[in-house]
């Protein structure tokens, strides 16, 4: 009796080939599903991601590359290294993180790792809270488009940011590093400072393929929840899901909850716009799928730190933590923070359309004009012979 052993990567082969048959047969099942999708994600990365982050990476890594981020380092050495025990050079990868969204943050982190000016222990702890999502998309995008009002988006912002910087305090007491990069081997050796030509060419080209990067990773996820939407398998879980906490919490937000689970994991953009309809329940799932940030996010700083290993289990540890914080700021905010909300909605805001593109409607509304006249015009002679049969009433009747 012979006894085959199956090496692991004959089986890991083996397991990938049947992946990407079973995606490929879902490829051709589905090809609607698929372009929508797509459409979707090319319409999020166009309206909200390239206007919102490009300026920010271009920012992010002139800032770094022309050796600016020395200065502002010298400049904000104590007050860095005394909140999070870092090295100041780490002060505008900081800052980006907190204003450049995703995933301004965690490309800067990079960039001071490939540099040598952190070491890879201190890269890591930055990771764990420079992954924010910025104002423009928070505020903008989700409070002021999904939810009807900028204050929301300012709480949802200030719940988030106020999440990454207490897991960032936290590190600080938590953490065996220093915060001076010489205490230990850096990554990278440290290079000169180039022109400020070099660098801003250079900044907006790393930029472009960073912006390149995530659209493709957008429009992957997007096609791929559009793709699970069609199969019915969301539809399944959320059968299955709602009848198994049916027992334990009954609610009429229940399954709206159930249905934005998928997209909030996987794609932030398509999740906060499913989290935004949940009513009562928003706060909540708003504030932990930003603080989450998506697999979609995660596999773009993953392919932007390629050859660093800055990525373990840690990472979407703090991830889970830092979407779990933002969730309970979020809903303490909107609890005892009041918002006032109009109830007439001012004139400046209505739509006034000059002219109507309807062809129905406007063939409607000239057959009905036409049917008045057709029975409320009278000929001249009937207007006179009706005047001249009134006076002969009225003499007779005198």
């Amino acid at each position: 009796m012979f006894v085959k052993v199956i090496r692991k990567s004959t089986l890991t082969t083996f397991t990938l080939l049947t992946a990407c048959t079973a995606a490929g047969w879902l490829l051709l099942a589905w090809p609607r599903a698929v372009s929508t999708g797509i459409s979707r994600g090319l319409a999020i990365c166009s309206s909200v991601i390239i206007p919102s982050l490009f300026p920010f990476l271009v920012l992010a890594d002139f800032i770094i590359r022309s050796g600016i981020s020395d200065k502002i380092g010298k400049l904000l050495e104590r007050p860095v290294h005394f909140i999070f025990n870092l090295p100041g050079c780490c002060a505008p990868a900081i800052l980006i993180s907190l204003i450049g969204g995703y995933p301004a943050g965690g490309i800067a982190v990079g960039q001071l790792a490939k540099s040598g000016m952190i070491t890879r222990g201190q890269a890591k702890r930055m990771l764990f809270f420079c992954i924010n999502g910025g104002p423009a998309f928070i505020i903008s995008a989700v409070g002021a488009g999904l939810m009807g009002n900028i204050k929301y988006g300012v709480m949802l912002y200030a719940a988030h940011i106020a999440a990454s910087l207490i897991i960032g305090i936290f590190l600080r007491f938590c953490s065996s590093d220093v915060g001076t990069v010489q205490s230990k081997k850096p990554i990278t050796k440290p290079t000169d400072n180039p022109s400020a030509a070099y660098c801003f060419v250079e900044s907006v080209g790393n930029a472009c393929r960073t912006i390149l990067l995530m659209c493709g990773f957008i429009v992957l996820f997007a096609a791929l929840l559009s793709l699970a939407d069609a199969s019915g398998f969301p539809d399944w879980f959320q059968i299955r899901a709602a009848n198994f906490l049916s027992t334990i919490w009954q609610s009429d937000a229940l399954k709206d909850i159930l249905k934005c689970i998928f997209p909030c994991i996987f794609e932030v953009s398509c999740g906060t716009v499913e989290a935004a309809q949940t009513g009562t329940a928003a706060p909540l799932i708003l504030g932990m799928a930003l603080g989450f940030g998506g697999i979609s996010v995660h596999c773009q700083i993953a392919a932007s730190l390629q050859g660093l290993a800055l990525i373990d289990r840690g990472f979407f540890v703090f991830r889970v933590l830092h979407a779990v914080l933002g969730g309970l700021f979020s809903v303490l905010l909107f609890r005892f923070v009041p918002v006032a909300v109009p109830a007439f909605r001012p004139s400046s805001d209505a739509l006034i359309l000059p002219f109507s593109t309807n062809a129905a409607a406007s063939a409607s509304l000239l057959s009905l004009c036409a049917l008045f006249l057709l029975t409320a015009a009278c000929r001249p002679e009937e207007i006179n012979a009706k005047k001249h049969t009134g006076k002969k009433e009225e003499n007779v009747l005198s």
